[in-house]
């Protein structure tokens, strides 16, 4: 979840809001309707007990989700900007690691709303990788860049020969049993087989010897940088939606952050 708290203490009144963003409130009834799609959607079963603790709790991250909406969305009327050109979600969450590391506001927003997604654009556009930062990763991560031995081989099934077939390179594994172990311990220039398998009988010509390495910096640098830019776009986009509900959104009585410590629902205690 995102890490703003937003200011307590304001009692809920009579309009039933639960939250004011710059001033506009979110009603009760927002809340209520956000739930009810929830409860309706196919999460159903993971959700917890309405009106228990973890209930609650789901209410209040409701909350902070609907409070985090209007502040994208007053982000893009202040940039003029909208969700016509956003990037896919998965340009800049590309896995489930990456929407664990921006939290569940963040990552809520980002999966619906096309305009959130500009959003992170236009706040993240000045973020930047040097080469230091890149260079310091390759050398910290060298098992992320060793390339396995391989070979280049021309396989054939059966009679035919396998100098007609087309060239392939294939790590150790891909052939499999008796046969990846014959081609494995051959050097270039050699015919394995025939090799009687399940499949069927194999001749495979080992064209290329290729042995392990490690990719050096220069191979590697701008995909590194490209996919250690991405982080810290998101690092960075979601500092700046935890700053902006810090400053924007106060919560009423009731509806506090889930992790408040200082309300009733919390569990997590030191």
């Amino acid at each position: 979840m995102s890490g703003n708290l937003g200011v307590r203490g304001t009692p809920a009144g009579r309009s039933g809001a639960v939250a004011w963003v710059d001033g506009e409130v979110v009603e009760v009834a927002e809340v209520d309707g956000r739930e009810a799609a929830l409860r309706s959607g196919r999460l159903t079963a993971s959700l917890p007990r309405a009106g228990s603790s973890e209930g609650r709790q789901l209410r209040r991250w409701i909350v902070q989700v609907l409070a985090a909406e209007r502040v994208v969305v007053r982000e893009a009327a202040a940039r003029g900007i909208d969700g016509g050109s956003a990037p896919a979600l998965g340009e800049l969450v590309p896995d489930r690691a990456g929407m664990l590391g921006v939290g569940s506001v963040a990552a809520d927003l980002l999966a619906r709303s096309a305009v959130a997604r500009a959003v992170f654009v236009g706040v993240t556009g000045d973020v930047e990788v040097g080469d230091d930062v890149v260079a310091r990763y390759w050398r910290a991560n060298p098992e992320e860049f060793r390339v396995p031995e391989r070979r280049v081989v021309r396989h054939a099934m059966g009679d035919a020969d396998p100098v007609a077939r087309p060239a392939r390179t294939v790590r150790r594994g891909e052939l499999g049993g008796v046969l990846g172990d014959a081609v494995f311990g051959a050097g270039a220039g050699s015919v394995v087989g025939p090799v009687q398998d399940a499949v069927g009988t194999h001749r495979v010509l080992v064209v290329e010897v290729l042995p392990a390495r490690t990719l050096g910096l220069d191979e590697v640098r701008e995909d590194v940088r490209a996919r250690l830019l991405l982080g810290a776009r998101r690092r960075a986009f979601t500092a700046w939606l935890d700053r902006r509900m810090a400053e924007s959104v106060r919560l009423a009585d009731g509806f506090e952050h889930p992790g408040d410590p200082g309300q009733p629902d919390n569990t997590h205690r030191h």
